[in-house]
């Protein structure tokens, strides 16, 4: 077991650099605390509420148009060709 030697100013000698790094953190935790403060409401930012510019199309998404939809058969039926013709087995 070591001596336990109660030398004040050899004990905080030796912990500087472990108190230091732990003010740097606290102080950078209270400045980006200060930069980007919690619970702030960003909807009115004006990042995607803008409008796009004039000369941009606005479209719909692909695949959303008037078109109809494929029919799709379900697993175990034969696969049906064009003109409502099922496929010949295999």
């Amino acid at each position: 077991m070591s001596h336990n030697d109660n030398d004040a100013t050899r004990s905080a000698r030796k912990h500087r650099p472990a108190l230091i790094a732990i003010a740097v953190a606290v102080l950078a935790a209270l400045l980006l605390y200060v930069v980007f403060p919690a619970g702030v409401d960003e909807q009115n930012e004006g990042i995607a509420t803008t409008p796009p510019p004039e000369d941009t199309p606005i479209t719909d998404a692909e695949g959303a148009g008037d078109a109809a939809a494929p029919t799709i058969s379900p697993d175990a039926a034969a696969p049906v060709g064009e003109g409502g013709e099922t496929a010949p087995a295999n």
